[in-house]
């Protein structure tokens, strides 16, 4: 029997920071629709799940809250995935206008979370992510 969470789009990392190991189920945003969308109009967003957004390449990120509904914090990973920046708290935005929020350096990865857990779980850079094989 196959896991009822399986879908092509998720997929299980592991989070290795200073307080230890975290697994998370993500959903994949590859396509520019996709990244596009990501978490908008969500109601929310369970501890332990997140959105993990994959480029072609490493170049300086921007996220914005546009009509999303959730506080969150974004991890920026470079293609080692290895965190180069993150940002806590984005508050949610249903205004024309919503600030944006830069990774700053080039990242390959972004990781949207549940606001709080980058401090929760004591992100650092140099903390590491890998996938899981399910």
């Amino acid at each position: 029997a196959s896991d009822i969470w399986y879908d092509t789009s998720m997929e299980k990392i592991e989070l290795e920071t200073s307080v230890g190991k975290t697994e998370l189920t993500v959903e994949i945003a590859k396509s520019m629709e996709e990244r596009e969308k990501g978490l908008m109009e969500r109601e929310k967003l369970e501890s332990g799940h997140g959105m993990l957004f994959q480029f072609e390449d490493e170049a300086p990120r921007a996220f914005w809250m546009k009509n999303t509904k959730i506080p969150l914090d974004v991890i920026f990973f470079s293609a080692k995935k290895e965190v180069v920046n993150f940002v806590e708290w984005m508050d949610p935005c249903l205004l024309p206008q919503c600030p944006s929020y830069s990774s700053g350096v080039p990242a390959m990865y972004a990781l949207e979370v549940p606001a709080g857990f980058v401090k929760e779980k004591a992100v650092k850079i140099g903390d590491k992510f890998a996938t899981l094989q399910s």
